[in-house]
């Protein structure tokens, strides 16, 4: 790739499900600190291969920050990306927030359902499919990235460019629930920003999580209305909608917002603690190491 100004030198890489858009917006704020609102996708497959540089450099066309930053969870879990960050953004520094992969893997569970990436099933079934198939439930690519995106030593490995040279930072989920703020500042010494700037977005939350079937039955409805979705539903776009389907799409958002929210539980379901079990082993091998490449006692995981 032909080298092109203006291009990042910071890349929040995740995990998903981590509070990575927290990290984001809180960065974002300061005021020597640039990110697009959003995420990038640039180093993944297809993308790569279909965008140029001075794409990827446009983005901040007119920027003179100190910090010009990305953001992409999927950055851990695709095999493909750490190669190309490390050969075409040599100087970057990462940022990455990780948690607890069963944790996170619940969180991502619901959410494929939400936008039509995984099928309506229980959480043990479903959970119990994905651990005794691979990680896979067939007719669903993305059900993948459910297990894979929590096998952060796996990539995070890959990045080790960045950590032995000073430029990489990693937050535990745990550390930001506990400590915000203070995290928030490591980050600007990390950047190399005042670190007395003070984000008004620490109290920010993300999109509130959907359990109840019926309601993730009632906003998937929206999916087709709202969203394309490429061959193989690994990706979707937001789509423009005629005035009807506008309509329909917003009935089914307000049925959901103020009438099944309020008369609906939302509790979130626990995992039967014999599948639990099961999922931590998956990940155990890969925590093991993670607690050395991190330098952080990771046991609260294991159990």
């Amino acid at each position: 790739m032909t080298r092109s100004p203006n291009m990042p030198n910071l890349i929040i890489i995740g995990a998903q499900k981590s509070a990575s858009t927290f990290m984001q917006n809180a960065v974002a704020e300061h005021p020597d600190v640039f990110i697009p609102k959003g995420e990038e996708a640039y180093f993944e497959d297809p993308d790569y291969d279909q965008k140029s540089a001075s794409y990827l450099s446009g983005r901040f066309d007119g920027r003179n920050e100190k910090i010009l930053g990305i953001k992409r969870p999927n950055y851990i879990g695709k095999p493909e990306v750490p190669a190309r960050i490390v050969r075409d953004l040599p100087d970057a520094k990462i940022i990455a927030v990780l948690r607890n992969p069963v944790d996170r893997a619940i969180a991502a569970y619901f959410h494929q359902i939400r936008y039509g990436t995984m099928p309506l099933l229980p959480l043990d079934e479903g959970m119990s499919k994905l651990v005794e198939n691979d990680g896979v439930i067939p007719g669903y690519a993305r059900s993948k990235e459910i297990l894979e995106f929590g096998l952060y030593y796996k990539y995070l490995s890959q990045y080790e460019h960045f950590s032995s040279s000073g430029r990489q930072l990693v937050f535990l989920h745990e550390d930001i629930s506990k400590e915000p703020e203070e995290c928030i500042r490591k980050s600007y010494e990390f950047l190399g920003v005042d670190v007395s700037y003070s984000p008004q977005n620490l109290q920010g939350r993300p999109m509130a999580a959907v359990y109840n079937p019926l309601r993730l039955k009632v906003l998937a409805a929206r999916n087709p209305l709202m969203f394309t979705y490429n061959d193989d539903r690994t990706r979707l776009h937001s789509r423009k909608m005629n005035y009807l389907e506008y309509g329909l799409a917003g009935a089914l958002t307000v049925a959901d917002r103020y009438v099944l929210s309020r008369f609906l539980r939302n509790n979130k379901p626990q995992l039967d603690p014999t599948i639990r079990k099961k999922m931590v082993n998956y990940f155990l091998e890969d925590i093991r190491k993670l607690e050395k490449l991190i330098d952080r006692d990771l046991s609260a995981w294991m159990g």
